[in-house]
């Protein structure tokens, strides 16, 4: 999980922009307006319950403010932020939050939608509150599914509210075998509380990141397999060892917690694959 910077919108004008957008003439426009300040107070609560790391207090239900429904707060989001309209530009605003449009769940794939944290069908109240709304790649919403719970560790960490880029807790392994295989997991000493460490293994769980960054080493070694070769034949482990260092180095420059800075790192101080364990058996 990748911290992001937090939306610049505040809530009131979140769900004045968005209502702006609907027909006047619907009887939910007019349920919507007429609880107006009932729903801002609801929206604001979500910030102070997410600064004292709190999300997990809020009980689901079908109504906000007690008049509007669910479906009501739907039709906002859908019609008022969604669509093409005078809300737009806050959905707009919060896709581009994510750096080089990376997801801030996978720190992979490209964002393609907002994720609502706590999801709409749940929680309406926060249908259009900015800080409720992550950008996303499709797959980590899809499988971030519920992010709901009675308890703290049930919610996956929170990009706007849980910082953990100051920890390195991404870490790989490597099994020796035919062919070189990277495993990747949480660390269990990169300093996390035991909450946040806790949040951040069922979220690297749910989302199967394990898989999709071996998949992605893959590619890699056999993208850069033909110079490793090279290295090795000019000075044995020792030139692997330093070019696999100096990718390291760069990697994690960029990014403390990314598969690549993990798998160089780990990839650099193995003996045995900087000893010709990178090479696989079955490719000339």
């Amino acid at each position: 999980m990748w911290s992001l910077q937090n939306p610049e919108t505040d809530e009131a004008t979140a769900l004045d922009d968005s209502r702006s957008s609907l027909r006047a003439t619907h009887l939910r426009t007019a349920r919507i307006n007429a609880a107006r300040d009932g729903i801002v107070n609801e929206m604001r609560a979500y910030g102070e319950r997410g600064q004292a790391s709190e999300l997990h207090m809020f009980q689901p239900s079908e109504m906000t403010a007690g008049s509007v429904s669910r479906k009501d707060m739907e039709y906002l989001y859908e019609g008022g932020l969604l669509k093409v309209g005078a809300g737009r530009h806050i959905y707009d605003a919060i896709m581009g939050l994510a750096p080089n449009s990376r997801c801030p769940y996978c720190g992979h794939r490209r964002v393609r939608q907002l994720d609502h944290f706590l999801p709409k069908s749940k929680y309406p109240s926060f249908s259009v509150t900015p800080l409720n709304l992550v950008p996303s790649c499709s797959d980590c919403n899809k499988d971030k599914l519920a992010g709901d719970g009675n308890h703290l560790i049930d919610l996956p960490l929170h990009p706007y509210f849980d910082y953990i880029d100051d920890k390195c807790w991404l870490q790989a392994s490597v099994q020796h075998g035919p062919i070189a295989i990277f495993l990747f997991e949480v660390a269990p000493d990169c300093g996390l509380s035991d909450p946040d460490f806790q949040r951040l293994s069922n979220q690297f769980e749910k989302l199967n990141l394990g898989e999709l960054y071996t998949t992605e080493v893959n590619d890699e070694l056999a993208a850069i397999r033909l110079n490793l070769r090279r290295q090795h034949e000019i000075d044995g482990e020792l030139s692997v060892r330093t070019y696999l260092e100096d990718l390291y180095t760069s990697a994690v420059a960029h990014q403390q917690n990314s598969w690549r800075t993990a798998f160089y790192k780990t990839a650099y101080q193995s003996e045995w694959f900087c000893n010709s364990g990178f090479d696989d058996p079955d490719l000339l």
